[in-house]
């Protein structure tokens, strides 16, 4: 038997994290100011402790779980502190990330789901429900239907009814991934049975029974809701008020009191200070509203760091938690119009140049509405691509890529989208191998040479009109395919932006031995003969100015591990590009 808390990686049953002593992140204080809220939507980004929240809002409120209130929630915040709501409710749970995704029979595979619910429902309620009632809700194949007949039923009893609604766009999220728009529109059409789903739950929230006294729904997107329910006209979307924004996810309290105690029993060796250092880079910086001042940690990517250190003494090989990926080849759609790269593709690369974008956060569009760039954008801030920074411009927040996890998703992303007009199958092994002579001998030349030939071969980008920003994405994007360095563009250093930096990731390779600090010049292809070079000498000129402002910014020098504080030499480079050909690359 351990004599420590088991680490819940991956664990979203609340009672049997409680029930085997766990090790858990109090999150009950919320409870009070949920309640505010009596029909509440809430869209967090995938891997945030969602499912686990909602099994304890469950074990909360659910009656049946009444008398397992203090063994449930001893020690909580809830339980010094109970709602006069505690275990009054029947609790209807559905999770549609359940649903078999098979294109063929998603309505089959949906109400089968609905009635497998319903089943657990009449089980756990034994009594409640006349002999009459459960075979009318055992014979209706349709889950909407069902809804109706328990809402009648209950009418007629004391008793009041809580849903959940867990992933709700799981499983259309899927269809939408997989370019399948055309049954996508069939469900949430008029007709739709998710249309239709929606639209007797909005039923249930304004009849005259007062049977759905509350009701809780979680998601990745507001798009599906959006179609199936007019904008989520049932209730209230809290995605970005202050009041919730650390509702989930982990605090840097929270983070540097699992450390203390993993520390205290012994399993956890790493230094505290290093641990919440790379623990910020990888997982951190997530604000759910635009007046926060706090940031939050992803839940899972922390218990995954923690599960994987147990007992070791240097970090893992690999700190980025495979379980947080979204297949980002399904996204590639969003940025297309049929064949044709469209706006979004603008966006993501002033983003990835940038490293951030001014937009505003759209609570709700539907998915015909995503070739505007807000609601494009907006869907990366709800996926968890984009977070709020803290900074405004002209009224509009400006929105940033939150860590270095979500930067290699976001990098991968671009590079699926490029794949399809890469001819050369191989570019991913070349650009490792070429990777490690960048790292570990400064021969930079070959892998952007190699870059420049990608970019020659992306001739369905040749047409967008930001040159530069599109050449410093394809940089920022290939230069990452490894995990040595942590990428930064417009890096603030020394009261100016560098265009690309290159930290070391000397966590995990300690052995580096360069750090790379670009900047990037674009001359565009319409100047040529005697001013070409005229332009190319200014630029050469204007670059060395900036480097060298750059380099004294003596704060990052402890970052860059450089000599003599560290073992890292730092190479400045010049990298110009005239339309889409390389003409200059070098170091000074």
């Amino acid at each position: 038997m351990n004599d420590f808390r088991l680490i819940p990686y991956g664990v979203s049953s609340f009672a049997d994290i409680r029930t085997r002593d766990m090790y858990w992140v109090d999150k009950t204080m919320f409870i009070p100011d949920l309640e505010q809220t009596q029909y509440a939507f809430l869209i967090r980004p995938r891997r945030f402790g969602k499912s686990l929240f909602t099994a304890m809002l469950h074990a909360y409120y659910d009656v049946n779980y009444a008398k397992r209130f203090d063994e449930l929630f001893a020690g909580t915040w809830i339980q010094k502190n109970p709602t006069q709501d505690k275990g009054k409710y029947l609790c209807l749970r559905y999770d549609f990330s359940g649903i078999n995704k098979d294109n063929k029979d998603v309505q089959a595979a949906f109400n089968k789901y609905c009635q497998f619910r319903m089943e657990a429902f009449i089980d756990e309620y034994e009594g409640i429900l006349s002999e009459q009632v459960i075979k009318k809700l055992q014979s209706e194949e349709a889950g909407y239907n069902q809804l109706l007949i328990l809402e009648n039923a209950l009418a007629k009893t004391e008793s009041k009814l809580y849903i959940f609604i867990d992933e709700y766009d799981n499983f259309t999220n899927t269809l939408l991934s997989e370019n399948n728009q055309n049954l996508y529109n069939e469900l949430t059409s008029g007709t739709g049975f998710f249309k239709n789903f929606f639209t007797n739950l909005k039923r249930l929230t304004s009849g005259n029974s007062n049977v759905l006294q509350r009701l809780f729904i979680t998601g990745v997107s507001p798009i599906t809701m959006d179609d199936v329910s007019s904008g989520f006209n049932i209730g209230t979307n809290i995605s970005i008020e202050l009041t919730y924004s650390n509702m989930l996810g982990f605090t840097e309290n929270d983070v540097r009191q699992m450390i203390d105690y993993y520390t205290s029993v012994g399993v956890y060796k790493l230094d505290k200070e290093e641990s919440i250092l790379e623990l910020k880079k990888w997982y951190d910086n997530y604000r759910f509203s635009e007046d926060s001042t706090d940031t939050v940690f992803n839940s899972t990517g922390v218990l995954n760091f923690m599960f994987f250190t147990k007992n070791k003494t240097k970090f893992p090989s690999d700190i980025i938690d495979e379980n947080l990926r979204m297949d980002s080849t399904k996204l590639k759609h969003l940025v297309y119009q049929g064949t044709t790269l469209n706006g979004n593709f603008d966006a993501l690369t002033e983003i990835i140049s940038r490293g951030g974008i001014f937009s505003k956060i759209n609570r709700s569009f539907p998915f015909n509405m995503l070739k505007k760039k807000e609601n494009y954008v907006s869907l990366l801030y709800f996926f968890g691509f984009l977070t709020y920074s803290g900074e405004f411009m002209e009224g509009e927040p400006y929105l940033v890529v939150p860590n270095e996890t979500i930067k290699h998703l976001i990098y991968e992303y671009m590079r699926h989208i490029f794949e399809d007009s890469i001819e050369n199958l191989n570019w991913f092994f070349d650009l490792k191998k070429l990777s490690k002579d960048l790292v570990y001998r400064g021969d930079f030349k070959p892998i952007f040479n190699y870059i420049a030939k990608l970019i020659n071969e992306h001739t369905s980008v040749r047409d967008f009109k930001k040159g530069h920003e599109v050449v410093k994405t394809f940089h920022n994007v290939y230069l990452q395919v490894n995990d040595f360095y942590y990428t930064k563009t417009e890096h603030e250093m020394n009261k100016g932006y560098a265009d690309i930096v290159l930290f070391p990731n000397y966590a995990k390779y300690p052995d580096m031995k360069y750090a790379y600090l670009i900047e990037v010049k674009y001359i565009k292809r319409d100047i040529t003969g005697d001013k070409l070079q005229l332009e190319i000498d200014h630029e050469i000129s204007d670059a060395n100015d900036q480097l060298d402002k750059y380099t004294e910014d003596h704060p990052s020098r402890k970052e860059y591990h450089l000599k003599p504080q560290g073992t890292v030499d730092l190479k400045k480079m010049i990298v110009i590009y005239h339309g889409w050909e390389m003409i200059f690359c070098d170091e000074v």
